[in-house]
């Protein structure tokens, strides 16, 4: 039997001896095995197990009044949050937490639910995946838990950030339609009081001024982020002539969407309209023809939240908002238009 006390249990200063080091070097390899070398870890490890030695995970929680674990609150179901959601217990799990996935369903007062629920002590610490009502987070004052925003800034709350930069990726988008010739370009975006639907519009906005064309030859329409509004919203620009030869999508959902729309009506994608999409989610690609898209890291993005959210629980401060790149992913749905030189009219 391993040695220990007289109920036969080994405790962490048994561990300690056994290996010659001080008790805080063991707990500190057990709870937070990143301040620590790994040799240091792999010896605690190696003890812990030789010993059968098992944490007493309520007594340290009670202690340090921590229960390890960790809410990411998405507004839906949808692959890019799942994408998300993976990096960030993937972080999270390498760093001793637990993360639970907390589904706001794009309600706003759900999103205050989960809020209180954390500073309640239900966790220690939140990651709002994108935000339904920026103000309305804004007139909570200070009443906020541990909490980083991400995929979107969340307004001017004053938590971290980790976000990516929706305006420069909706610019690349646009930037190629026109130089494959495209002069009425169509956007249909996601709903205007998300700040991410609104950044990827303004995207769109300051591409086609700097091309020149004609704001009236290049139409916004606004929905959800879903199939079946890209599909219904495309069915509309369809019915415009001479209808528009491009369409900027908000996000692959939207796209895919309008692709169904596209093909319902016996055009031919990639020449009689091209479509790009964001988020370069797993649906595109499946697509025939594979969806041109803005894609980013989403399981990086997922790990940089929660590595923000661990730090701001150690007390080490987060000196700046993190912002990952964009990149165009050029695939099938895009090419030059079939008739450059038809006039948008109303």
């Amino acid at each position: 039997m391993a040695e220990g006390d007289q109920s036969g249990l080994v405790r962490m200063r048994d561990v300690a001896r056994a290996l010659g080091v001080s008790v805080s070097t063991v707990s500190r390899a057990l709870s937070q095995p990143q301040l620590v070398s790994q040799e240091t870890l792999d010896r605690v490890n190696a003890m812990a197990a030789q010993m059968r030695f098992r944490p007493n995970l309520a007594a340290r929680d009670l202690r340090t009044r921590s229960t390890r674990s960790l809410l990411v609150a998405v507004p839906s179901f949808s692959p890019l949050f799942l994408e998300i959601f993976r990096g960030a217990e993937q972080e999270a799990a390498a760093n001793g937490y637990g993360v639970l996935m907390a589904h706001t369903g794009s309600d706003a007062n759900r999103e205050h639910v989960f809020l209180d629920q954390v500073l309640s002590q239900r966790a220690d610490g939140l990651v709002l995946v994108t935000t339904m009502d920026p103000e309305r987070l804004a007139s909570r004052g200070k009443s906020f838990p541990a909490m980083v925003a991400a995929l979107d800034s969340a307004g001017a709350i004053g938590v971290p950030c980790v976000q990516i930069d929706n305006v420069a990726g909706a610019v690349a988008a646009v930037a190629h339609l026109v130089a494959l010739g495209h002069r009425r370009i169509a956007h249909i975006g996601g709903p205007p009081e998300q700040s991410l639907a609104r950044e990827r519009a303004q995207g769109f906005a300051q591409a086609i001024a700097a091309a020149g064309l004609e704001p009236a030859h290049c139409p916004r329409l606004t929905g959800e982020f879903s199939l079946a509004s890209g599909e219904a919203l495309m069915a509309r620009l369809l019915t415009r002539y001479p209808r528009p030869t491009a369409v900027f999508a908000a996000n692959d959902e939207i796209a895919v969407g309008a692709l169904q729309a596209i093909k319902r009506d016996g055009l031919a994608i990639g020449q009689d309209v091209s479509v790009i999409g964001y988020d370069d989610l797993r649906i595109g690609l499946l697509y025939d023809p594979p969806l041109t898209t803005v894609g980013f890291d989403k399981v990086q993005l997922g790990r940089l939240a929660i590595s923000a959210l661990i730090a701001s629980l150690d007390g080490r401060s987060q000196v700046a908002d993190t912002i990952l790149p964009t990149a165009l992913e050029i695939r099938g749905t895009t090419g030059p238009p079939v008739e450059a030189s038809a006039v948008w009219t109303a």
